[in-house]
């Protein structure tokens, strides 16, 4: 199970991405924009996918998006809805090949 210290704190997604794993499940979490347009508001955009490859390296219809509040309640529901999608799944993330 992802815990919700494993993901830092919001300063840390001001200036970076954060990449991890669980199981055969891969995460990024970055800040975006919420309409992807310059004046509208910062999300923190969370995205999954299988192993064994890397973020850039993962077709993107493999991947799946969701965005939050770019707010520390909004860590903590990345941190539930990481956790419910590997639940969900868990099936494919655990049988997807590692290399």
């Amino acid at each position: 199970m992802i815990e919700r210290k494993d993901l830092f704190h919001l300063s840390f997604y001001k200036k970076t991405h954060f990449t991890g794993s669980f199981q055969g499940m891969r995460y990024y979490i970055t800040q975006a924009k919420e309409s992807g347009e310059e004046d509208a508001a910062d999300v923190l955009r969370a995205i999954i996918y299988p192993e064994p490859y890397n973020f850039e390296n993962t077709p993107e219809e493999d991947k799946i998006h969701a965005d939050f509040p770019f707010t520390e309640e909004g860590l903590d529901d990345v941190c539930d809805w990481l956790n419910e999608q590997y639940e969900n799944r868990r099936d494919y993330f655990q049988h997807t090949p590692t290399y």
